[in-house]
């Protein structure tokens, strides 16, 4: 958690009244770090932050705020400002939603601010996407919407071929072949998590893990304190302020290795 204090200088005049002055709580959603800087110093409000990128002043957007925007407080009253790491308005590329469970498709869309349709026969009982349009990595505006395919039961997963060996094998500099029984190598996503903290389907709560970016060597250590589905490829779900320490947040799929 982060605190800045943004007063204006003056002085009160002799004949000043000596009640409270009062101000009313400017709406931060949606502004950035330097918008929200600016007004609240104009206004002559303290503010703290919460959220990914709060701690090390990383943060991009606002996400929230307490209290709510119109409320009438006395100067130099505190505000609670929680903060995201992306624009909050701004475009965002299409993560990749393709063989992820229902509960993994909301997750993901309520972090990137997107809006999703699903087609099928099998109305709201689906469980996991088969087909997205736009694909994966399209640059789309906030509150977009992305059409999913869906279907019941579980995503088969897919035979690896040797064309796509070789291409992780030239893609990836740090190997992908996993060196002791307690490592694990696939994929990592990220979601609105508090930072530390991480889920797995596959590692008991408390256990505490280092998760390396097999594309560029990087790490990150986390504790394992949520579950994610099991059924797929993925092997962790880091919140997104280690995340983005291992690769650029909209990215929003690397590969890497867990060891623990």
């Amino acid at each position: 958690m982060a605190v800045a204090v943004l007063v204006a200088s003056g002085v009160a005049g002799a004949g000043a009244s000596t009640a409270p002055a009062r101000e009313r709580v400017p709406d931060l959603v949606g502004m950035s770090r330097l918008q929200v800087y600016r007004v609240m110093r104009a206004d002559q409000l303290y503010f703290t932050t919460r959220g990914p990128g709060a701690s090390n002043e990383r943060w991009r957007s606002v996400e929230a705020q307490s209290p709510a925007p119109g409320t009438v407080v006395a100067r130099r009253s505190q505000v609670v400002v929680h903060v995201w790491m992306v624009p909050a308005r701004g475009p965002r590329r299409v993560p990749d939603l393709v063989g992820r469970s229902r509960a993994q498709v909301f997750r993901l869309m309520k972090a990137y601010q997107l809006y999703f349709s699903v087609r099928g026969a099998v109305g709201s009982r689906w469980a996991f996407a088969t087909a997205q349009s736009p694909r994966a990595g399209t640059l789309m505006p906030w509150h977009g919407q992305v059409t999913l395919a869906v279907a019941l039961g579980r995503p088969a997963r897919p035979r690896p071929t040797a064309t796509a060996t070789a291409t992780a094998t030239v893609s990836h500099p740090v190997s992908a072949t996993p060196t002791a029984a307690n490592s694990k190598v696939g994929i990592a996503t990220w979601y609105n998590y508090i930072p530390g903290q991480c889920a797995t389907s596959y590692l008991p709560k408390g256990t505490t893990i280092t998760v390396t970016d097999l594309s560029t060597g990087k790490s990150v250590t986390c504790v394992v304190t949520d579950r994610e589905q099991p059924g797929d490829d993925h092997v962790v779900d880091l919140n997104q302020t280690q995340f983005a320490e291992l690769a650029p947040l909209g990215q929003g799929v690397i590969r890497v290795r867990v060891v623990w």
